[in-house]
């Protein structure tokens, strides 16, 4: 799937995110992962340097909707142009 598919498939429905596609949409929007053995995952970025700028996300299942939101924010927040239709 491509990452265009992927994030509108995500902010369409915040419900039942798999951890699989969040983890690609933010890998692939330029987001660094780290703390890969414990059971949270944080998502940095090299543009965003404050700490309330880390994404966290529990690996539990489902993913509950306010961790959406927020990756999603800081997504969008890094990709100001993506997602924008291009005329």
């Amino acid at each position: 799937m491509s990452i265009q598919r992927l994030y509108e498939k995500i902010k369409s429905n915040y419900k039942n995110v798999s951890f699989d596609d969040i983890d690609k949409l933010m890998i692939d929007g330029g987001f660094d992962h780290r703390c890969r053995k414990s059971s949270h995952h944080v998502y940095t970025h090299p543009d965003l340097h404050g700490i309330e700028d880390s994404v966290t996300i529990p690996f539990n299942r489902p993913i509950k909707t306010p961790y959406i939101k927020r990756a999603l924010e800081k997504f969008d927040l890094v990709n100001p142009d993506f997602g924008k239709d291009r005329y």
